[in-house]
């Protein structure tokens, strides 16, 4: 059996287009889990419906547990299986797609692999990217040097591989995690691939996106995202690397701020004020004593 896992957080919607195609998926061997971080009643109740029609497997927490937290549930929850595909809810994979991302990482334990991803209209997305620890920001996956990472948004594995990982840290909450995942897996002599044969839909599905501006992202994104950077550097780099990124979160804060535009900053409370304490936050960590990650 193989497990497809799914985070929900007020996404019944978008669970129930993406997922059509996995309707009585046991049937070709695979165990659906969607989990459902807590939102609303009605939410709740929208997709424990879904989840009793197509015969899923739904976790419900009574709490937000977050991207890797929330992982960590479906996958215990999923059981005795051979390998993991990891899915977001606004993202579509079929089933000859994920049987062959399934394949190649039970073929290949020290495999993790990703496809190209594309969005609806046949633009590429986002696949995968290289960490450079001279300032801590990603470069393409095409580019020489550093740490190969993989999105988070369909990432297949076997299930050795996320036990010998300990799956994905729950710490980060949101963003950073698939970063901190690949470091680790590398470190653990893993290898890391893009599938240019197989393709993913990803149609971000609205839990980046402000209320303020077109391209402007949520404040949940701007906090977590400079606050995440400085997290991963403080649990896994030198003195010297993580004195360098603190140097640069200045410069990263403001670009991480300006990839939703510059007609947000009229909204400094939702924009600018987000990335300030993302920042600050993860000022704090770099110098904070590293604790072990908290697991339920």
């Amino acid at each position: 059996m193989r497990a497809l896992v799914v985070v929900s957080y007020g996404s019944s919607a978008l669970v129930a287009t993406n997922l059509a195609v996995w309707r009585d998926a046991a049937d070709s061997g695979w165990h659906v889990v969607i989990v459902d971080n807590a939102t609303t009643h009605d939410e709740r109740a929208r997709i424990t419906e879904l989840a009793a029609t197509h015969g899923w497997t739904l976790v419900s927490p009574d709490v937000n547990l977050g991207f890797g937290g929330g992982c960590a549930a479906g996958v215990a929850a999923a059981g005795d299986v051979t390998s993991i595909l990891l899915l977001n809810p606004d993202a579509q994979v079929d089933r000859a797609t994920a049987d062959a991302l399934a394949d190649r990482v039970e073929a290949d334990p020290g495999l993790m692999v990703a496809p190209r991803v594309h969005d609806s209209a046949g633009r590429p997305g986002f696949s995968g990217a290289r960490l450079d620890v001279r300032d801590g920001r990603s470069r393409g996956w095409s580019a020489s040097g550093g740490v190969p990472w993989l999105t988070g948004a369909c990432l297949a594995m076997a299930a050795d591989a996320w036990h010998r990982l300990d799956g994905i840290m729950p710490d980060y909450f949101l963003y950073w995690e698939d970063v901190d995942l690949g470091w680790r897996w590398n470190a653990l002599g893993g290898r890391s691939e893009i599938a240019e044969d197989l393709r993913c839909v990803h149609d971000p599905g609205g839990t980046q996106r402000g209320a303020v501006a077109s391209r402007a992202k949520s404040s949940t994104y701007y906090y977590y995202d400079t606050r995440n950077r400085l997290v991963f550097a403080r649990r896994h780099l030198a003195a010297r690397d993580r004195a360098r990124w603190a140097l640069h979160a200045p410069a990263y804060a403001w670009a991480c701020l300006l990839r939703g535009g510059r007609r947000q900053l009229r909204h400094p409370m939702t924009s600018l004020w987000p990335v300030v304490k993302g920042t600050c936050a993860g000022l704090v960590a770099l110098v904070t004593p590293l604790r072990p990650a908290v697991r339920d």
